[in-house]
């Protein structure tokens, strides 16, 4: 009996399964990108082959338990993180024959006991009723989009009698086992309606404490490893003590220590050139590709610009400075943030505002298309037009209507006329400013701070007199306007710019650094701890400042995350350095955070502040689940660059295989740490979920991508443990699979397009870049298998060891 367990339980069985499951995972997510998430579930999620997967992981893993009974206190993480992932199964299993689920859709006014399920037409009666009194939308100041909308609701429960009640997003209704959540809403005919998803599921309270015991469980086994890694190290000295007496080797092999050491900074100082260059050359390529204009239509004076740089204007749903708003319209417009051919933006905008005439014929307008510079009259290579000059062409209005036309139908746009639209949203931003409508500066007279702010008044019809009555305002502030030292505080946020000041700092810092691993001079150690926490010190006040600023967690779109990223790489790179203690750890968080922070600053990505969606608002989990996300990313993303590190020594130092061992050992403590924090990050993920929609899973897109990136690092790990790959299998899978924790951070907006997570992010021409960056990674790692056979032949296989 005991050998077919044994058989049934094989780790190259598990690791076999799990490869397949994320393929299928994977395969899912591309059926649902072509067709729809019902094909999705019955071609994959739903279909019997994948069940019958999970049911042989399932045994796999029972038979693991049973193989390795009894528990041992070594063993205990181990029986705590496979345990909880049979406990998780079961709770699944729960919910799919167990969940009752369906929608309730009340006009105000109307009660109602039934829900009905869209994919299940049988009605379903709940011992209680709902009543709509009220259905209420919140919107951001100045605008029609929603902020947040609830049902102020009464229940009638024939038992309990009636009581009032409030459901908005991220605050369900719990009611006799029930859970009622707010989902969406429909106005017809001056009426309201709101649609709550209400849900029974007596699996998920299982599938959570699996949840709690799979952390814990990983977590246990973390510190076991570094127990047994802490025994190792002391009998390894121990054993090292003994032989003391060979004082001629022992020199040697000193001597040998010290020049592969000296020699491991110089494939750092390559492999970290290549990067930077790449990273600055991906965004400033299109920047460069071709000619700018050079002249600008003449600018106000510099007094008339610091009078009127802080004072607040409404815009977007918020009060900011008009410094703000200025860099704004200059990047949509022109493509730089902080100004146009030296000109100040804040020039630049109130030129277009009070000399319209002059302005238009400035060729400041981004065109985005050589197809559409050659439309305009102008060389393919152009990259600026004016205003005036693009309206004036028959040509470019019609394709700019043609494509509003095929938007208005819902029909799929061109690669050009996508480009004419936004040079048609472009213009737009110009117009506003010419006809003034864009500098809402005038709070409403009843103080309502929340009230739509009115254009200027007709009198102030130049930039001086605009500075003369902002001024005047400054003196004497409306009710409605905010505090002074918040708009402040935003323009220093937006003259300092963190993300560019913490990579100047970092770049450097990535120099001392490697000078530290080369020399070994205690000076240059302490240049470089100090310049990684002046790096990290600057993005912890931009996000800090950011978060004034919006008064929301800055985590709501792609650019706020990618500060995270490098935010909790320097974080995490802090903590292990007083763990660890190895000057690797200071040079790979310096060259990692200087490159996410230069990508931040150099990539054509919003990075202004913006209103966020209802299901983001009003949720402790914003704050939790991003920040654990974006860390565990930041930990596997100094785990890659460290993989890169050890194959490059395999290619350009093949004899130093001491540093390819410490390389390796490093990488293992990287995608351990960063899959404990992945797993935490999609757990919270899940849990917020299922207090806003009332379902821990769905299947949606980023969820599945999220998994797919966790298998793929217990896939490593258990393989490692099991020493199926060695050193160089290790560093080589784990490369591939940060691409699944790419494609979970953007593969999912920018590839698929698809999933209820399109929240998150905008659009953008990453597609492109990725496969450049993947066709790169693909030579490096051939390279690094070819140089790694030559290496076997010579030296020996190297096993990847802690």
């Amino acid at each position: 009996m005991r050998d077919p367990i044994r058989l049934l339980a094989s780790l190259k069985l598990s690791v076999i399964l799990v490869v397949v499951l994320l393929v299928a995972l994977a395969a899912g997510t591309m059926v649902e990108s072509t067709q729809d998430s019902a094909a999705a579930g019955r071609l994959v999620y739903q279909a019997v082959w994948f069940r019958l997967l999970l049911a042989a992981l399932a045994i796999n893993t029972l038979c693991a338990l049973i193989d390795r009974w009894p528990p041992t206190r070594q063993r205990i993480g181990f029986y705590l993180t496979h345990g909880s992932f049979l406990l998780i199964l079961v709770g699944a299993l729960s919910t799919e024959m167990l969940k009752t689920e369906g929608q309730l859709a009340l006009w105000e006014g109307e009660q109602s006991e039934t829900i009905v399920n869209p994919f299940n037409q049988a009605p379903h009666q709940l011992p209680f009723a709902v009543r709509l009194d009220d259905f209420q939308i919140d919107t951001y100041p100045g605008t029609r989009r929603p902020a947040m909308f609830r049902s102020r609701v009464t229940v009638v429960d024939p038992t309990a009698g009636s009581f009032p009640a409030v459901i908005e997003m991220n605050h369900e209704l719990t009611w006799r086992g029930w859970s009622l959540f707010q989902s969406s809403y429909q106005m017809a005919n001056g009426r309201e309606m709101t649609v709550l998803s209400v849900s029974k599921d007596p699996g998920q309270t299982v599938v959570f404490v699996g949840y709690l015991f799979l952390l814990l469980g990983m977590t246990t086994v973390f510190v076991t490893r570094i127990r047994q890694a802490q025994a190792r190290a002391h009998l390894l000295a121990a054993e090292t003590a003994k032989h003391k007496s060979a004082a001629a080797p022992k020199t040697a092999d000193k001597t040998h220590d010290k020049t592969a050491d000296k020699k491991l900074p110089r494939a750092a100082a390559l492999l970290l050139a290549a990067a930077l260059l790449t990273g600055a050359a991906l965004p400033a390529a299109a920047a460069s590709a071709a000619p700018v204009p050079t002249a600008t239509a003449p600018l106000p004076d510099a007094s008339v610009v610091a009078a009127v740089r802080a004072l607040p204007v409404q815009h977007d749903g918020r009060t900011m400075p008009l410094d703000t708003l200025a860099r704004e319209a200059c990047w949509q417009v022109t493509g730089k943030a902080d100004g146009f051919l030296g000109a100040d933006p804040v020039a630049l905008t109130l030129a277009w505002a009070f000399d319209p005439e002059a302005s238009a014929e400035q060729p400041v307008v981004r065109l985005g298309s050589g197809e559409l510079a050659s439309l305009v009259g102008l060389p393919a290579g152009t990259s600026h037009a004016s205003f005036r000059q693009i309206l004036s062409n028959p040509q470019v209005r019609a394709l700019m209507s043609e494509a509003r036309g095929r938007q208005q139908r819902g029909e799929p746009l061109s690669p050009v006329q996508e480009k004419a639209t936004k040079l048609e949203e472009r213009l737009l931003w110009m117009q506003g400013f010419f006809t003034r409508d864009s500098l809402s500066v005038v709070p409403p007279a009843s103080g309502d701070g929340n009230g739509t702010w009115s254009a200027l008044p007709a009198f102030v019809d130049s930039a001086p007199a605009f500075a003369t009555w902002a001024t005047a305002q400054r003196n004497q502030p409306p009710a409605a306007y905010p505090a002074f030292s918040v708009l402040h505080d935003e323009v220093t946020y937006n003259s300092v710019q963190p993300s560019r000041l913490a990579w100047w700092i970092l770049l450097p810092t990535t120099l001392l650094s490697l000078g530290a691993l080369r020399y070994r001079k205690r000076w240059l150690d302490w240049a470089a701890t100090g310049g990684l926490v002046a790096g990290f010190a600057v993005m912890s006040w931009g996000i800090l400042t950011r978060w004034e600023v919006a008064g929301r967690i800055p985590a709501a779109n792609m650019y706020e995350s990618m500060l995270f990223l490098g935010w909790g790489i320097g974080l995490f790179a802090l903590v292990a350095a007083l763990a660890i203690r190895h000057r690797l750890v200071i040079f790979n968080a310096a060259a990692m955070s200087a490159l996410t922070m230069l990508l931040v600053d150099l990539l054509p990505v919003d990075p202004f502040i913006h209103p966020i969606a209802p299901v983001l608002s009003g949720t402790p989990w914003l704050a939790i689940h991003v920040p654990i996300i974006m860390v565990s990313y930041s930990v596997l993303a100094l785990g890659v660059l460290i993989a890169h590190l050890q194959i490059g020594v395999e290619i350009f130092r093949p004899a130093k295989r001491e540093s390819v061992e410490r390389l390796n050992g490093l990488l293992y403590w990287y995608m351990h740490v960063g899959s404990i924090l992945l797993a935490a990050g999609i757990i919270t993920g899940s849990v917020w979920a299922a207090s806003s929609w009332g379902r821990y899973w769905g299947w949606d897109p980023k969820e599945v991508w999220s998994l797919i990136a966790f298998l793929a690092y217990m896939a490593i790990l258990h393989s490692r443990f099991d020493r199926q790959i060695g050193a160089f299998g290790v560093a080589a899978a784990s490369i591939v699979a940060f691409w699944t924790v790419l494609m979970t951070y953007l593969g999912v907006n920018f590839v698929l397009a698809s999933g209820l997570h399109s929240y998150g992010f905008g659009s953008g021409g990453l597609v492109s870049w990725m496969a450049g960056i993947g066709a790169l990674e693909i030579v490096f790692l051939a390279a690094g298998y070819l140089a790694h056979r030559r290496n076997v032949a010579q030296h020996g296989p190297l096993l990847a060891t802690v």
